[in-house]
Parts: C-alpha cells; structure tokens; sequence
C-alpha cells in the first residue's frame, strides 16, 4: 500500500476516534441533561390542553380502554352517532306543556306547541348531548346570550322513553313546566368537560345592578363565551394538561431514558404515583361537590375555569361541601338535605365526602378510589375490574377475614349478605333516576341509623324486618350494642318492618331507597316474601313524587317477573306495563284502582303469609290505622331536595 493511502487512512481513523468520542461525549452529556429534567418538578399549571388525540398516538392502548367508557361520552356535539331519543314527533304533554322531538335534515330539534290549539309556538335546534349511560339529556344554544341551556325532556336509554324533567328530579307533581330548565355554562360544564372555561361575560355588570339593588337572575341574565378543552372527560381530566408531556417526548432519547431508567414523567400525572390523597382528589374533583374556596377563586370560576389540576392539592381552591356548609344567599337546608342525618352523603356528586368520612380511608396510608376503579379496565358501567365486583379490595386489607368469610359475616359465603358491599357500604345513595351505593364505608348500626333516619344495612335486605330485631341481630351475631333501639327520627314504631313503613313515610330521598331496594335482586329475603308487601309498594304508586311512583313500579315489576320464572302469576303484568308514573292524576289513580283489584282477587298461596312486622293481615292489605300513620309522618316530610345537577 502506498505511503499516501496508508497515511489517509490513518488520518480517518484518527478522525473516525475522535468524532466517536465526541459523540459519546455528546451522548453521554445528552443523556444527563434529559436525566436532570426529568429529575426536576415541573408545574402543571405552565401546560396547555391538546386533546386526547394527542395520547392516541403513543399510548393506543389506554386511548382504546378509555374510549369505551361512558366519560368519554358525558358530553357531545348532537350528531346521529351521539343522539340515542327517538325524535319521532311523538307528542309529550306532561305539565301543561306540549313538546314533539323531531328530526329535519339530518338534524334534532324541539318542537312546542300551543297545548290549546295545537298549533307551533318554537323549534329549538337540539347542539349538545349530556349523558349516554342511563339517560341522555338535550341542550340548544342561545347565540345572543352564548348560553346552552337544558331542555325540558331527558331520553332514558334503559325504558326507552322520554322523560319530563320534573319527573327526573326529587320534585312533586306541582312544578312549573319550566322548573328544570337551566344553563349548562355555570354548572354541568366544570364536570362534564375537559379544561372547561364558563368566560361570564357580564360578571362586574351584573355586580353593579346587584349593588344597585337591582334583582338579578344569574340564569337569565348570565352571558358567556364558553370554551371546553374538549367535550366530554377525557385523559388531561386525570393525567393533566398534556402539552409539556407531548412536546419534551418528541425526543427519542427522553423515552429511552424514561423506559430504561423507569423513571416517572414529571410532566404528566399518574395517579397510581401520586400519595393516596393527591390520588383520590383527582377524582373528588368531580366526584365530591364542592364550592371555591374564597372569592378569588369564584372570580376565576366563572372565567377561565377551575384551577385545580390532576396532581395538585385540591383543598388549596375549593372546599367539600358538608351537612354544615353554609349555601351562599341560599336557604340554610339547601345543603343540609343532601345529607343523612349523621353528616352521610345521601346523593351522588358526594362520593368523595364518603370516602373521606370513612375510618378505612383515614386509618389507612393507601386506600383510593383506584383501588376498586378503573378509567382503563372492567364494565363500562362502573368501571370496577371482574375480581373487585367481589369482596378482594376489602381483603387486601382485611384479610384474616378472607380465610372464613362467614364466621364474620353470618351469611352463607357465595350469598348477598357475604358481600362486603352489601353490608359496609348499602343501596342508600340517590343518584338521577337510580340508587347508589354509598361511599361512607362503615359498620352497620341499626339503633344509630334509626335515630339519624338512615337506611339500615340490615333491614336494607330484610326488607319484612324492623330496626328492633336488626339490633338484636347484631347484638346476638357480632356482641356489639343492647339490642334495643331508642326511637326513629320520625317517630314511627321501631317494631314495624323498616323499609316498607319508611317507604311511607320517609322524605323523597328515604322513600326512593325503600321502593327500589324492595325490589332489587340483592336481598336477604326472597321475591315471594318481598311481593307480600306489594301493599306498600302499590299505596306508593300514588305519592306526589313522580320518582317515588316509578321506583315503586319498577320494584313491583322486577317482583312480578321472578315470581312468573317460577309459575306463581298474579295477573299484575299488564296492569304495571301500562302504568305511566307521569300520566294525568285521574289516568294513574284508575290504573292502580285496577291492580288493587286484581292484587285482591289473585290466588296467593304461593306467598308467604307476612311477617308481623309488616302490619299486613292475612287479606295481605295493610293495617288501615298503621297505613294512615305512616302516611300522616310522610306528608310532613314533603319537600324538594335539589341534588345540583
């Protein structure tokens, strides 16, 4: 080889060296760099939204559990993919109002008529959709004032049937047709949403009127330039404002060295990392109604949104709303209503309170929401995983238990009364157009419950049962308490059967919890026993609260079509099908005349003869004298409770 060439080529491995060391060096001061930044805090509130799009394209996976999910679809642009109601034209006329949803040009509109004369007063366009899992409700838009507003009638998926607003709510018979009518921009648009921006308008002007002493409606006077990050609650809801996350992982040297060192992402939230109650705000955000903490804070409400952000101490912008809180120029009970007598929530929105109330949360260093739910796993419904629909989650602490179930319980281990739900965390909660289980995770005291008017665990499924003999069980089976119950709040007798008298004479929300779980299938006693105190349920199909007629319905039918699976027929299915909990009083009382009639003529020895509890006699009709009382004690509990949604 000539001395040239050989020269050249020690030239370019000199070269070769020097530049590989160079990029090492490079590399290695690359890789420490990208290691202190993600090694250093970073501020959640300097990040924008960019939209679940934007996940999609790294994380497909936890993008496909996501899209599944019934958040995902809480608010949406009014298309045929989205509108689940049948806009037919069918004509809706509860509440002196007539209402005909109908379809034009591929598009969804109300239509309301003159009740009088028939003939067209409106049609407003149908823009947005709240709701896809039980119900599905209608907004339009008013452009002068930038408001959406809720309209009169919701879809209810599982009946498949439109449903009056009123008739949704915890209201009696005599609202005005336009009780419900309300803005979507300062209220279902903070949960509902992603990065939601209300932009009131007209703030410091309606600040002066007010100071003028001018009366001021703030649902009517209110204007809005409303913003959302994106419809519906999607991934930035949980992890964080994503544009920080988005534009640093462009790098694929940052990835390598997430991945490699296992290192977490400042600038992203995981809620698994965070501490159990950084975790659980991120849910309590939404799941626990709550008001800002000063009015600073209202200021930047009803502007640029909430402050909070997935990973920050949610007690820095707002504070729970408790049985104590006081409404802002409200009436003192608005907030106290919602709540049982003791402080436990008794409405949904409130799950987060629950928690916080319960002495599994405050003993333990890591108990959250996440430990039972899941946005990326298990039924859309509730999002809870096959292995925590059962007692694993409450094992995973108590887990002496787990090796004889029943010697703690009771119950026979594979029946509803070995479920740890059943027992520590009851139907009692009052969710829109259903119940709930309660998230205040406690032991059950019936004597306790009796006195603060709180359904009971144990007469919750031993439906023909009284607080009495719940407390003696309890004193009998598990040593705790005398066995003797002082009095109930309302003063009914301890020794009647607890959840048909409270059915009576219970206030809307006490009466919802009795008339749906005396037809649930997660029981103590059988639906022969329970269909004996049909009584109860068919005298409720009369109440002044449409919600508490259809729970009562309901509770009759699901009774009705398990005693019919095992050849018992009272002749009751037709009567109850075409029973209509909103129809026209004289409509309903002729109805329910008819299945008295035929509940008296039915051969019933397929049932059992009631418990004497029940105060039912051998006609299987209740004691008049016990019937009157208890219905005496319900009506002056009649009251609205506004749930806030």
């Amino acid at each position: 080889m000539k001395p040239g060439v050989k020269n050249s080529l020690r030239l370019i491995a000199a070269v070769g060296v020097v530049m590989t060391v160079a990029l090492a060096g490079w590399l290695w001061h690359a890789i420490d760099a990208t290691r202190a930044e993600i090694a250093t805090p970073f501020a959640m509130d300097s990040a924008h939204w960019v939209g679940s799009a934007q996940c999609e394209t790294c994380h497909e996976d936890r993008h496909a559990s996501w899209y599944k999910t019934f958040h995902r679809t809480m608010t949406q642009d009014a298309t045929p993919q989205a509108v689940l109601g049948k806009f037919d034209g069918q004509a809706l006329t509860e509440w002196g109002g007539d209402v005909r949803p109908i379809t034009r040009g591929g598009k969804y509109f109300f239509e309301y008529h003159d009740p009088a004369t028939g003939a067209i007063q409106n049609t407003v366009a149908v823009q947005r959709t709240v709701g896809s899992h039980r119900y599905q409700q209608y907004l339009t838009f008013d452009a002068n004032s930038g408001t959406y507003y809720r309209l009169h009638y919701l879809w209810h998926i599982a009946e498949q049937r439109w449903v009056h607003m009123n008739a949704v709510f915890l209201g009696p018979d005599d609202k005005p047709f336009d009780e419900h009518i309300g803005p979507w921009n300062n209220n279902c648009i903070y949960c509902h949403n992603t990065g939601p921006e209300p932009n009131m308008k007209n703030y410091p002007e309606l600040i002066a009127r007010s100071r003028r002493g001018e009366a001021i409606d703030v649902n009517r006077d209110s204007t809005y330039d409303s913003r959302v990050a994106e419809l519906g609650i999607s991934c930035e809801s949980c992890h964080g404002p994503g544009s920080e996350h988005v534009e640093r992982n462009a790098s694929m040297l940052r990835r390598w060295t997430l991945q490699l060192s296992g290192a977490s992402d400042p600038t992203i939230v995981n809620p698994h990392g965070l501490s159990a109650e950084r975790s659980t705000q991120v849910c309590g955000q939404c799941h626990g109604q709550r008001m800002p903490k000063d009015v600073g804070v209202m200021k930047n409400w009803i502007s640029s949104g909430p402050v909070y952000r997935a990973g920050d101490d949610l007690n820095a912008s707002v504070q729970p709303i408790w049985k104590d809180t006081v409404p802002p120029g409200k009436a003192s009970t608005l907030f106290s209503a919602r709540f049982w007598n003791d402080g436990t929530p008794r409405l949904t929105a409130y799950e987060y309170q629950g928690l916080l109330q319960s002495q599994c949360y405050l003993q333990s260093k890591d108990l959250t929401c996440i430990n039972c739910h899941s946005m990326h796993g298990g039924d859309s419904a509730g999002q809870i995983t096959e292995k925590n629909l059962g007692n694993a989650p409450c094992l995973r602490c108590h887990d002496k238990l787990a090796k004889d179930v029943t010697a703690h319980t009771h119950h026979p281990a594979e029946s509803a009364g070995s479920n740890c739900y059943n027992c520590h965390m009851p139907n009692a909660v009052y969710g829109v157009m259903t119940i709930h289980r309660s998230h205040r995770i406690a032991v059950p005291d019936p004597a306790s419950d009796s006195a603060n008017a709180r359904p009971d665990a144990c007469t919750n499924c031993h439906a023909d049962n009284s607080p009495v003999w719940a407390a003696q069980q309890i004193k009998t089976l598990w040593g705790r308490g005398d066995g003797s119950v002082a009095a109930r709040a309302d003063g009914v007798d301890t020794a009647l059967a607890d959840l048909p008298a409270t059915l009576l004479s219970g206030d809307p929300v006490q009466k919802a919890v009795a008339a749906y779980q005396m037809g649930t299938a997660a029981t103590g006693i059988d639906a022969r026993q329970r269909m004996s105190l049909a009584p109860y349920l068919f005298t409720a199909m009369n109440d002044r609260y449409p919600e508490i007629r259809r729970f009562a319905r309901n509770s009759l039918q699901a009774l009705d079509e398990k005693l019919r699976a095992q050849q018992i027929d009272l002749g009751l299915q037709s009567g109850l099908q075409n029973f209509d909990f909103t129809a026209p009083e004289a409509t309903r009382q002729s109805q329910i005349d008819g299945l008295w009639t035929t509940w008296r003529a039915a051969d019933k020895q397929g049932l059992p003869i009631p418990a004497a509890a029940t105060a039912i006699n051998a006609k299987f009709e209740i004691d008049p004298h016990v019937r009157q009382r208890l219905l005496d004690v319900g009506n002056h509990q009649e009251k609205q409770i506004s749930i806030g949604e």
